[in-house]
């Protein structure tokens, strides 16, 4: 028993910091006059992320209306939105999307949800690619983490690196009186008080920077 409480004592600092890290935001105050040379650097900046922007968002709505397909980096597929739903042709009302940065370079990555998966998409070299994917239990946080609740005491917390890649899977799980921890390994079993400590700041983490919206609302 003591060394399974080292162990959560353990697994509480490094999730703590793991959660203090993605919900940071970067930020740097200048001080000083700013010369014209650098003003106009920052205005050519600044155009050329509104004019990335634009292209992303340009190739975000076609995937959205099954113009061009995603590539899946991992079987080297290319698949169409309607690859991702249960039906052939797809209801439009079972389909949601969202526009939502998970990197930190301030540029949405496109978030989709259907009856049967979740997935992100980003951009690179001028096409769209798959950024990650998951099953329709899944959703993002403020945090960028992924939300994974298949039930009411059944859920998970799914850590990814810039490139989409899963860094750790914390899991917590209920059935009656038996409560379990997971990191991926094998599930601790704990006490109450222990489980309910140990999940209070996941469950505090919120999502409504995330604005879902249904697929025949495409106004961007």
């Amino acid at each position: 028993m003591k060394k399974n409480y080292v162990l959560i004592i353990f697994l509480s600092f490094i999730v703590f910091h793991l959660l203090t890290a993605c919900s940071s935001k970067n930020s740097q105050s200048v001080k000083g006059n700013i010369s014209q040379n650098n003003t106009a650097i920052t205005d050519v900046q600044k155009t050329e992320e509104t004019d990335e922007l634009n292209e992303r968002l340009k190739l975000y709505k076609a995937f959205l209306q099954n113009e061009i397909s995603s590539e899946d980096k991992e079987d080297k597929e290319f698949l169409y939105l309607r690859d991702y739903c249960n039906r052939v042709v797809p209801e439009e009302d079972g389909i949601r999307y969202a526009l939502f940065d998970m990197t930190g370079d301030e540029i949405p990555e496109l978030h989709i949800l259907t009856d049967i998966s979740y997935s992100i998409h980003a951009v690179e070299k001028n096409h769209l690619v798959e950024w990650f994917e998951g099953d329709r239990y899944c959703s993002p946080l403020n945090n960028r983490v992924i939300l994974q609740k298949v039930e009411l005491h059944n859920i998970g917390y799914i850590f990814l690196d810039k490139k989409g890649e899963e860094v750790l899977c914390v899991w917590f799980g209920k059935s009656g009186n038996d409560y379990r921890f997971s990191t991926g390994g094998e599930d601790i079993k704990l006490s109450r008080n222990q489980w309910e400590k140990l999940k209070k700041p996941f469950s505090a983490i919120g999502s409504d920077r995330i604005k879902w919206k249904n697929i025949d609302n495409l106004d961007f």
